[in-house]
């Protein structure tokens, strides 16, 4: 449930400049204090600060699984908090802005960014600056903080979280990671193999 994208967690915050489309730059005119993805990185390492306070957790096997923009704050997750044993992350969402813009991506998922430098600066006269306050919400930039094991699912045809964004979160990996590669997926639900891995994963069950 995060802030502000259909559930019941509200987003509150007041910002200035650009929000027609988009919650990556959502408070980046006024610095990465204000970013609307820093208060959600917060928010996962409260809600696993919360879960690890439980009587009943099991501290030696926490876990962190998701996909996409879940993908992204798993990664984000156990690199805040370095509890976290084990990531199982699929396709992450929210990472290498500047290459998603060089690789012209407009897709749903990044076209804010377009955005962004067509209607607030199409000279790229603020690039630079831009880019470095959204360095702050990189996840590849959180990818070195990870302890506990990892496993990393890359889609080569997926259009939305490009493969090369992908990668440049499991390259600055320095933990425990197991790269397994679906050359022909993209960007959608996936083969039952995958959920047999991570049932497997969850639970060190061995199903076939």
């Amino acid at each position: 449930d995060v802030r502000g994208q259909a559930g019941k967690s509200q987003d509150n915050g007041i910002f200035d400049g650009i929000t027609v489309r988009g919650h990556i730059v959502k408070g980046v005119k006024e610095g990465r204090d204000k970013l609307f993805y820093k208060d959600v990185y917060l928010d996962t390492y409260l809600l696993s600060k919360i879960i690890e306070s439980f009587e009943f957790t099991d501290k030696e096997n926490i876990k962190v699984y998701g996909e996409s923009q879940g993908g992204a704050l798993s990664l984000v997750c156990a690199a805040l908090n370095q509890n976290i044993k084990d990531s199982f992350i699929i396709y992450p969402f929210l990472s290498d802005y500047k290459k998603v813009v060089e690789m012209h991506t407009i897709t749903e998922a990044y076209v804010e960014l377009y955005r962004y430098f067509k209607f607030i600066d199409p000279f790229h006269e603020t690039e630079e600056e831009f880019f470095n306050t959204l360095s702050y919400i990189d996840v590849k930039n959180f990818a070195h903080r990870i302890k506990g094991k990892l496993v990393f699912i890359a889609s080569l045809m997926d259009d939305v979280c490009p493969p090369e964004t992908q990668f440049a979160v499991y390259n600055n990996l320095e933990c425990e990671k197991k790269l397994l590669v679906m050359p022909e997926y993209s960007h959608e639900a996936m083969n039952v193999k995958v959920q047999d891995k991570i049932f497997n994963w969850a639970t060190g069950s061995s199903i076939e």
